[in-house]
């Protein structure tokens, strides 16, 4: 396994482990109900920036310049 690829992996656990705790935290302080809203929220924004910058990238024209030969 290549070591990029183990830093990714390490990185993602890791970020799965808090974003478990910090829910878990969250529904102890604020309530269940308020912590499926801020998650409900959360994913919309997610979804929304991810579809946004889909249609930016395919909005964007690729210019290739071409250069003639010269003899």
């Amino acid at each position: 396994m290549e070591r990029n690829q183990a830093q990714v992996i390490a990185v993602s656990l890791s970020s799965t482990l808090a974003a478990i705790s910090i829910g878990y935290l969250g529904v102890l302080i604020f309530g269940r109900n308020t912590m499926y809203t801020i998650a409900t929220a959360m994913f919309g924004l997610g979804t929304g920036g991810c579809i946004g910058q889909v249609l930016v990238e395919k909005r964007q024209q690729r210019v290739v310049q071409t250069q003639s030969k010269q003899r």
